[in-house]
C-alpha cells in the first residue's frame, strides 16, 4: 500500500473512531411527531394577512435581542451579548449588563439573556442562559442573582433558563431546556430528542425552587394559563405545545396543547388584547420538516449524525421555508389568526409583541430589532 493510501487510510480510520467516541454515549429516543397541519382556514396565507414590509430598527446598535416587552410606553429588551436596554422614543436610554466592567464577557458570552417580564415598579425579571435567574433595576441600575445555573437539582447542574412566566406574585415557573447537555451542547441534546427538559418553579423572594415538571422535550416559551393552575410550555424541536399543570386537581399532568405546528415555536406572549397570544417560529417547516425532523422515529440514523449536530442545525436554519409565519392562539389551543412573511425577512424569529400599530419582532441571530405595521384583516 502506498503512502497516500496508507494516509487516506489512517485519515478515514481516525475519523470513524472520533465520531464513535463522541455518539458513544447517544441517547436513543425514538419520538413520533404529529403530521404538520395544512395552511387552511385561519392559517391560510392572503393578501389580507402577508406583510407588505419589515422595518430594521436599532440596526448594529442590538446583538440577537432575543426578547422585547412594554413598560409605561417604554420597550425593554434583552441582548444576548449582555446588556438589558430600555428604548424611549426610538432612542436607547439606559444599557445594563452583568459585566459592566468586564468588556471581555461580550465576546466570551459570560453571561446570555433570553426572556424577560416586568415584575414590580422599575425591576424586570430575566432567564440568563449561562448564568440562570435575574432581576435587574433600572432605577437603581442593580442585579439580583436568584437562581443559580450551576444549582444541582437531580442530576444535572447544568441548567439552561429560557423563558419563563409569573403564576403568583413573587413565582415564576421558568423552562430549563436542556440541563444534560447545557447551552454549550444543547444541539446534540436536541439531535438526541433528549427528555431532560424541565419546569422549575422560583419564589423570587427567598429563591426557593421545585420541580414542576420533567422528561421534557426542549421546553422554551412559557405563559401562564388564565386558569391560573397551568401553563403553556413551546416544545421546541417537537413543533408543539404543551400544557403543564402545577396546581390544582390536574397538578404534575402534561397534556398536548397544540401539535402540527408550522415551524419551532420559540417563545408565547400575550396579544395586546390579554385575550390571546402570540406563537413566535424560529424556524418555519411550511414547505416540511426540518432536516433534523425527519429521522425523529430513527435513533440509530441520528445516532450517526451526532457528529454534524452543529452543522445539521444550522442546516436547518439555512434550508428552512422563506414563507415564515407565526399564529395567534386562544386559551383553549385554538388558532385565532395567523400573519405571513413570503419573503424570510422574519426568519429566526423568537418573540412577538404588539401595539395598536405594529409587531415587534426578537431574534437570536439579527442585529436588530424588526418591526411590521400590523395588516388590517378585518
Amino acid at each position: 500500500m502506498g503512502l497516500i493510501s496508507w494516509s487516506v487510510f489512517v485519515g478515514i480510520l481516525a475519523s470513524i473512531l472520533y465520531m464513535t467516541a463522541r455518539v458513544k454515549e447517544f441517547e436513543m429516543n425514538e419520538v413520533k411527531l404529529a403530521p404538520p397541519r395544512p395552511l387552511t382556514g385561519r392559517l391560510a396565507a392572503t393578501s389580507k394577512n402577508t406583510l407588505k414590509s419589515v422595518d430594521r430598527l436599532f440596526e448594529g446598535q442590538l446583538v440577537a435581542p432575543e426578547c422585547q416587552l412594554f413598560h409605561k410606553g417604554a420597550l425593554y429588551s434583552t441582548s444576548m451579548a449582555g446588556p438589558i436596554v430600555k428604548i424611549v422614543d426610538g432612542k436607547i436610554v439606559k444599557s445594563l449588563e452583568i459585566f459592566k466592567h468586564n468588556p471581555k464577557c461580550r465576546s466570551h458570552g459570560c453571561s446570555i439573556p433570553l426572556g424577560i417580564r416586568h415584575w414590580k415598579e422599575e425591576t424586570f425579571v430575566f432567564a440568563d442562559a449561562k448564568l440562570g435567574i435575574f432581576t435587574v433595576d433600572f432605577k437603581t441600575e442593580t442585579f439580583k442573582h436568584i437562581f443559580h445555573a450551576s444549582t444541582v437539582i437531580g442530576d444535572w447542574s447544568n441548567t439552561f433558563a429560557d423563558d419563563f412566566d409569573f403564576v403568583a406574585n413573587d413565582s415564576i415557573i421558568f423552562s430549563d431546556m436542556a440541563p444534560k447537555c447545557g447551552l454549550s451542547g444543547y444541539m446534540l441534546c436536541a439531535l438526541e430528542w433528549s427528555r431532560d427538559g424541565r419546569l422549575i418553579k422560583v419564589n423570587l423572594n427567598t429563591g426557593a425552587y421545585e420541580i414542576v415538571a420533567d422528561k421534557l422535550i426542549s421546553p422554551n416559551g412559557v405563559i401562564s394559563h388564565p386558569d391560573k393552575q397551568s401553563v403553556i410550555v413551546a416544545s421546541t424541536s417537537a413543533s408543539e405545545l404543551i400544557r403543564v399543570y402545577n396546581a390544582g386537581p390536574k397538578k404534575g399532568k402534561v397534556e398536548v396543547f397544540a401539535d402540527g405546528l408550522p415551524g419551532l415555536p420559540d417563545n408565547l406572549r400575550a396579544t395586546s388584547s390579554g385575550k390571546t397570544f402570540w406563537v413566535a417560529f424560529y424556524c418555519s417547516t411550511v414547505n416540511g420538516r426540518l432536516f433534523t425532523q425527519w429521522f425523529a422515529e430513527y435513533p440509530s440514523i441520528r445516532k450517526y449524525l451526532a457528529y454534524y449536530s452543529e452543522y445539521l442545525f444550522a442546516l436547518d436554519t439555512y434550508t428552512s421555508s422563506k414563507h415564515v409565519i407565526f399564529i395567534e392562539m386562544d386559551f383553549e389551543g385554538n388558532v385565532v389568526s395567523s400573519y405571513h412573511d413570503l419573503e424570510g425577512r422574519l426568519k429566526e424569529m423568537t418573540n412577538i409583541i404588539d401595539d395598536e400599530k405594529y409587531f415587534y419582532f426578537g431574534s437570536a441571530s439579527q442585529n436588530c430589532i424588526r418591526r411590521a405595521l400590523k395588516p388590517r384583516v378585518k
